[in-house]
């Protein structure tokens, strides 16, 4: 792992089984014997708090937490009440953050190169997204299911936006994610697979 310390808030059981050299079974138990904090998804994944991940880390002399890449973060965005088979699979990939509740934009500290906004969100265009702060400002915006993009949305004022007809899919996110490594001369990050 390389020395820049921006991490999520959770982790897979996959993406910590990897960290740690384990099996997931084992990260798995553990989680069950309540070695780690954890809590599971609607769809029945667990999910690691990254500050349980390194306290244990700490307690048994192992490095701190640290991402793999300096890479910026992809967030996506999306309306609760449609989930795509998709978000699952991104929700594991290394530097995407998949966000179905607006306080769960609070929680994000690290640096993000683009937010994919599903424009279906209800949410979305009636709270204010200070889109003057640093995280959004610096960010481009592409709202996918643009055509439910309301014309008075708040969206319309984002300096980086692209307007998007369809569904988000992993295709769109790694192509992304793909252009602008490449643009940057930089390694793509590879989505992880659970």
């Amino acid at each position: 792992m390389k020395n820049h310390p921006i991490h999520p808030n959770y982790f897979s059981t996959s993406q910590a089984a990897k960290m740690l050299g384990l099996s997931v079974g084992t990260i798995q138990r553990m989680v069950e014997n309540g070695v780690f904090k954890a809590f599971v998804t609607q769809g029945g994944h667990r999910r690691i708090l990254s500050s349980s991940l390194n306290q244990y880390c700490k307690q048994k002399g192992f490095p701190g937490l640290q991402s793999s890449s300096d890479a910026p973060w992809v967030c996506v965005l999306h309306d609760s009440q449609h989930l795509p088979p998709a978000l699952e699979k991104m929700n594991h990939w290394e530097h995407v953050r998949v966000i179905t509740h607006p306080l769960d934009l609070m929680g994000i500290h690290q640096a993000v190169g683009v937010f994919f906004i599903d424009a279906r969100i209800p949410w979305l265009h009636t709270t204010p997204l200070h889109l003057q702060d640093n995280l959004m400002q610096n960010a481009h915006i592409v709202v996918y299911n643009s055509a439910h993009l309301p014309a008075n949305s708040p969206l319309h004022l984002a300096r980086k936006i692209n307007l998007f007809e369809g569904d988000i899919s992993t295709d769109l996110v790694y192509g992304y994610m793909l252009g602008s490594s490449q643009a940057s001369g930089t390694d793509a990050p590879r989505p992880v697979h659970q």
